[in-house]
């Protein structure tokens, strides 16, 4: 629900801010919220680096430049259901997570679904937006399974490395292409309540619970739930916008239920571990 209302704050944010100004804003911020927890003494894995840097200094950056690239947030949305599978293929290759046909299943009808409610009822599609929303998920998926597998580190502290290492990459694009930050006198109360919820609430709740969650369960078994943040992005745009309840929107949301649904059903004596490494 969070992540779903979260693409509606990111554009009311980017009307004032550049994609480079909120990658910068969002990482101060958040360093700042969560300095407590940083304790850059204490040593951390390399990867563990790398898969920060990927997702505060690549991934979001990559996303809030898909946002403001096009008028509607349908290609944006399209490729970030791929979340699911591109998780799934990145924790079988690099983790050997077994996935069962029942999961492929549910991931595939799923990701059919939330394909279905995103581009329904739209005129056009932006393949720019569209791949640049592709790669920017690839490298959130990649850091975020990294990060989160490194058990030693803690949730809240991969939180604050992710924006640490990410404020003199963003800050050095953010000075490149103009101001770090937009004229102060531009922000009205709908944006400063955009960017607080976009990069406070949206990225320390919701990162927060995704990684908490790899930690327990197979990956496989937590990517497909992300398959219902366009279902949510639709209501909200209904509840807040007044747009109307179509078929399409009640259609596409029964289908990625459906997915998520079959591929969270488990045979019976089904360990709540199937797949996960290390046991």
């Amino acid at each position: 629900m969070v992540w779903g209302y979260s693409f509606i704050a990111i554009r009311v944010a980017l009307e004032v801010f550049s994609a480079e100004q909120m990658a910068f804003a969002r990482a101060v911020i958040m360093l700042l919220v969560l300095l407590p927890w940083w304790k850059p003494w204490q040593a951390v894995p390399i990867r563990f680096l790398f898969a920060c840097l990927s997702i505060g200094a690549v991934a979001f950056y990559l996303l809030f430049t898909a946002v403001g690239m096009t008028d509607n947030l349908t290609a944006v949305a399209i490729g970030a259901q791929l979340m699911a599978p591109i998780s799934a293929i990145i924790a079988l290759l690099f983790y050997h997570e077994a996935i069962s046909g029942r999961k492929r299943l549910g991931i595939l009808l799923a990701t059919v679904g939330a394909i279905y409610l995103a581009a329904a009822g739209a005129t056009t599609l932006s393949a720019a937006a569209l791949g640049v929303t592709v790669l920017s998920v690839t490298f959130y998926s990649a850091g975020s399974i990294v990060a989160a597998r490194s058990s030693s580190v803690g949730v809240w502290r991969t939180l604050a490395w992710i924006s640490a290492i990410a404020i003199v990459p963003t800050a050095l694009i953010a000075g490149f292409s103009g101001p770090l930050f937009p004229d102060p006198s531009m922000l009205e109360t709908k944006h400063w309540l955009a960017v607080a919820f976009a990069l406070l609430v949206s990225a320390l709740l919701g990162q927060a619970v995704l990684f908490s969650l790899y930690r327990i369960y197979p990956i496989s078994d937590v990517a497909p739930f992300t398959l219902l943040v366009p279902v949510f992005t639709a209501l909200f745009a209904v509840l807040i916008y007044g747009e109307s309840l179509e078929m399409s929107l009640l259609l596409g949301g029964a289908i990625v239920l459906a997915g998520v649904g079959i591929q969270q059903v488990r045979s019976s004596g089904g360990s709540k571990q199937e797949g996960f490494p290390g046991g």
